[in-house]
């Protein structure tokens, strides 16, 4: 690409909100998403010159937040759960806040289980939207490859969500239908 840095700039600016928020969802949000996209942006900086096409500026980037985000993660301090950004509780909001505070509960849960690479795949998959052949660029895997990992992690996921919530969720299940069945008594004559 030679050293334009003008379409650099440029470039960044078109991924700059996507890119952010993608950076707060991975570390947790606050000061750490910020950190994380800002090394990422230097790292871009100065690598850009080695980069060949424009066309493949996303996943070149992103591909960069994700290698940042592991090595961050590799340190011990770095080690924790995720959780929810502000800006999505308005997807969970309801009139009990108990429920968002269990939604939040439930993600950080299920996400535990994660390795760090599939933390990233199910991250841009479910809640940034990209396509299976975008992740196949970013990560240079084949598609199977990406659909057989996200549903490998989605299972474990699902296992997890299963053996933390099965217990309580049976035992409001009963209740419920114990109400069911005694409302649905017929009177005697």
């Amino acid at each position: 690409m030679g050293n334009d840095l003008s379409l650099f700039w440029q470039l960044v600016e078109k991924e700059h909100h996507r890119a952010r928020a993608y950076c707060y969802r991975l570390s947790g949000g606050g000061e750490d998403g910020d950190d994380l996209y800002q090394e990422s942006v230097v790292t871009a900086y100065n690598g850009f010159s080695g980069l060949r096409q424009t066309a493949s500026f996303q996943p070149w980037f992103y591909r960069i937040i994700n290698n940042n985000f592991k090595s961050r993660f590799r340190n011990p301090w770095w080690k924790r759960i995720l959780s929810l950004l502000p800006e999505h509780e308005n997807v969970f909001r309801t009139e009990n806040p108990s429920a968002l505070y269990e939604a939040r509960q439930r993600i950080n849960k299920a996400l535990e289980v994660l390795s760090v690479d599939d933390r990233i795949l199910v991250t841009l998959a479910e809640l940034e939207g990209w396509k299976i052949s975008e992740l196949a660029e970013l990560t240079l895997k084949t598609e199977g490859t990406i659909k057989m990992r996200l549903s490998r992690a989605r299972q474990k996921m699902r296992r997890r969500l299963r053996r933390r919530y099965s217990e309580n969720m049976i035992e409001k299940f009963n209740r419920g239908l114990e109400e069911i069945c005694i409302a649905a008594k017929p009177e005697k004559d």
